[in-house]
């Protein structure tokens, strides 16, 4: 009989178990590490699930635990199925990748989870032992010294006063019940402590006030990582946030300079015709207003099909989309979360502007919370409530755009807690946008929270390189302009994380092409954007010692050679003293045998090929970091080399490798192990090159 189908669909049609998320987190070298130990404190149970997308290809794990002890694993990807040690391992390589998500999901039901997936349980034992049925009665007096102290602590002992004259058996079982509780809430309470829970405060309160009864509180541990999760999350929001203003002053600048450019050259080179004031070059640089629809204040021009669909957008816009063809049926409400200039307002305006198009009836309107707390505000009194709510409650759909401005806003939160129960009871739909899960907005009335996070959740990342290029390519096409590809490639490379700025930057290139009636280029491209973002001067660069020394612990060497020979000479220095090694090449073992010892250390074979008398390791950095860091964890001092990092990036991306050697530094960093990398200048980019040096003390061959 097959298994049956758990959880329900999502816009993928990836089916989840049961459960609530608490907490998401990104992979990197320790986290999963770190969560485990965590969540062993208070004998958490309940399950850990990774989810790796590389190339395309997403695979999916999950750790269910009991006690805060994994009990069994499984792993998912493509058409390929682990159970149990075999998908632990891979559950544990994918949680190495920086860009793996990480989620915690409490309140299962972990008997009939086990049970489904037995043949994924991690440890069998050897012997099955019959346990007693009942545990052997405590005394009474010991179980009442323990009750006392308890209650000077504050704690709700109820449960087991009540049992105290009658059945020692059933005292004995309501003691230990409490006694677990007990245990728990104080783990809870020692991570409360040491926890910033400002912003959150009635959250922390309520949570104090539960861990005094445990034992009516069973899910204490999963609402303090909850906690943990949204104060951890509003910190890295607020970083983000001050960062972005100073990027934003940083496009205005750029911008002003290029106005500058243009109006210094056109009085340079065609000084015979009339050069354009500031206020031409300036609207040309900031290009046509966008038209917005009065009865509604959509943006026109924001539609699903303006909209450019990647790996990192391509969940959120199948909700959305979803959503705009069955609104008030599928996904209400709708919450799209992302950093600042990704898209999620654009995806707001393209729910109304689907419904406008295909539903012209229906009542749409897209609103701010800062215009709503603005309107609040502006006409203190019952007059402003009551024509908001007027207007709200006969909406089809509400679109509500930037949350996190409704944090403190009392007046605000409360109409906006009417709205919703009234829209979502008359089954109209409800779409949200924030900067972070609503969980993680400091100041938001918990009934708020809840109602929101009730539909569903949706992530948009930044972009990757391909999928920049692609939203080039169609802003390009969009205005009708031809734009060569290595154009698109430079401006491509140069934004990363922000669609806005990736736009803008190519809408200065365009209006300086346009104003100067020069071609685009990507000469003209690098002329444009240097002179908007000059570098500042570098201090020249000292010279590199061809060999050094010696080398020390807790560093990491990049050996720039055409051929691996200083490298292993330098490995054989480095493992004198019977010190532990690790080999991982590109070549052959076989041949790199025949010019040097490696008996002493473990050699690994960098290549695809399954079949061979060698110790193989596929071009998988998630394997590879596995591999190194397992070695260092059983050799407390000692060596590694890596030889073929070209090959690392012809089968990975160079993003990818660079990520993957930055960890592998930092890993070492802390240790008494010293890392080599032996690389042909000439295998990898200039500019590549150049990054790889800042991360690693350079070597050139002698």
């Amino acid at each position: 009989m097959a298994r049956p189908i758990r959880g329900r669909p999502t816009p993928e049609d990836l089916l989840l178990p049961e459960g609530k998320l608490i907490r998401t987190t990104r992979g990197g070298a320790s986290a999963l590490k770190q969560l485990l130990l965590d969540l062993k404190k208070y004998s958490f149970s309940g399950y850990v699930r990774t989810v790796r997308t590389r190339e395309g290809r997403r695979s999916e794990g999950i750790i269910l635990l009991r006690a805060g002890t994994p009990e069994a694993s499984l792993h998912l990807r493509g058409d390929e199925q682990e159970r149990g040690r075999a998908a632990l391992k891979k559950v544990w390589q994918d949680s190495y990748d920086d860009e793996t998500t990480i989620e915690l999901h409490a309140r299962v039901d972990m008997d009939n989870l086990v049970a489904e997936y037995a043949d994924a349980i991690l440890e069998r034992p050897a012997k099955v032992v019959k346990k007693a049925k009942v545990a052997q009665a405590i005394d009474r007096a010991e179980i009442e010294t323990r009750l006392r102290a308890w209650k000077e602590r504050g704690f709700n002992v109820s449960s087991v006063e009540s049992t105290l004259v009658g059945d020692p058996v059933a005292l004995t079982g309501a003691y230990l019940a409490l006694l677990e509780a007990v245990r728990r809430a104080e783990a809870v309470e020692e991570t409360l402590k040491a926890l910033d829970a400002t912003g959150f405060e009635a959250r922390a309160t309520a949570l104090r006030e539960k861990i005094r009864d445990p034992v009516h509180h069973p899910d204490i541990d999963a609402e303090v990582e909850s906690l943990r999760d949204a104060v951890e999350s509003a910190k890295r929001v607020e970083a983000r946030r001050k960062l972005e203003v100073a990027r934003e002053r940083d496009s205005q600048e750029r911008t002003k300079k290029v106005l500058e450019l243009v109006l210094r050259q056109r009085e340079t080179l065609r000084p015979e015709s009339p050069a354009p004031s500031r206020e031409e070059v300036a609207r040309v640089l900031e290009g046509p207003a966008p038209t917005r629809d009065v009865a509604t204040n959509l943006i026109e021009q924001y539609t699903f099909d303006a909209f450019v669909v990647g790996e990192s957008n391509r969940f959120a816009h199948g909700a959305a989309f979803a959503v705009a063809k069955q609104p008030g049926n599928t996904y209400n409400p709708l919450v799209v979360t992302s950093g600042p200039g990704l898209g999620k307002t654009h995806l707001l305006h393209a729910v109304g502007n689907h419904l406008r198009v295909h539903r012209p009836e229906a009542k749409v309107l897209y609103l701010s919370c800062e215009t709503l707390v603005a309107q609040l505000d502006g006409e203190r009194g019952g007059s402003a409530a009551q024509s908001l709510w007027e207007r709200l409650r006969g909406l089809d759909c509400l679109l509500l755009d930037d949350l996190q401005a409704l944090s403190g806003k009392h007046e605000a939160q409360e109409e906006i807690l009417h709205a919703f129960e009234a829209l979502v009871n008359a089954g109209h739909q409800i779409v949200l946008a924030c900067d972070r899960p609503p969980k993680a907005i400091t100041q938001l009335d918990e009934r708020l929270v809840s109602r929101f996070e009730s539909g569903l959740l949706a992530n948009i990342l930044a972009p990757d390189l391909e999928t920049r290029s692609l939203m080039l390519r169609r802003k390009a096409k969009d205005t009708k302009l031809a734009v060569d590809e290595d154009v698109i490639s430079y401006i491509a490379n140069l934004v990363e994380d922000n669609v806005r700025e990736l736009y803008g930057a190519l809408n200065r290139v365009v209006a300086f092409s346009s104003l100067m009636g020069r071609p685009i280029t990507r000469d003209l491209a690098k002329e444009v954007l240097r002179e908007a973002t000059p570098e500042p001067a570098k201090p020249e660069k000292p010279a590199v010692p061809a060999v050094p020394k010696q080398l020390t612990p807790g560093r990491s060497y990049l050996v720039e050679e055409d051929r691996p020979d200083q490298a292993y000479e330098l490995l054989g220095k480095a493992l004198e003293g019977d010190k532990g090694g690790l080999l991982i090449t590109r070549t052959n073992p076989k041949r790199v045998r025949e010019r040097v010892s490696l008996d002493t250390i473990r050699v690994l074979w960098l290549t695809d090929r399954e079949e061979s008398m060698e110790e193989t390791i596929p071009p998988a950095l998630e394997r590879i970091v596995y591999e190194i860091e397992g070695f260092m964890s059983k050799h407390p001092q000692g060596s590694v080399m890596l030889d073929g990092l070209e090959y690392l990036v012809s089968n990975n991306s160079f993003d990818a490798v660079l990520r993957f050697v930055r960890r592998l530094v930092d890993t070492v960093s802390e240790g008494r192990h010293i890392f080599l990398i032996s690389l042909g200048p000439a295998t990898v980019k200039e500019q590549e090159l150049k990054m790889l040096e800042r991360e690693m003390e350079v070597v050139q061959a002698t």
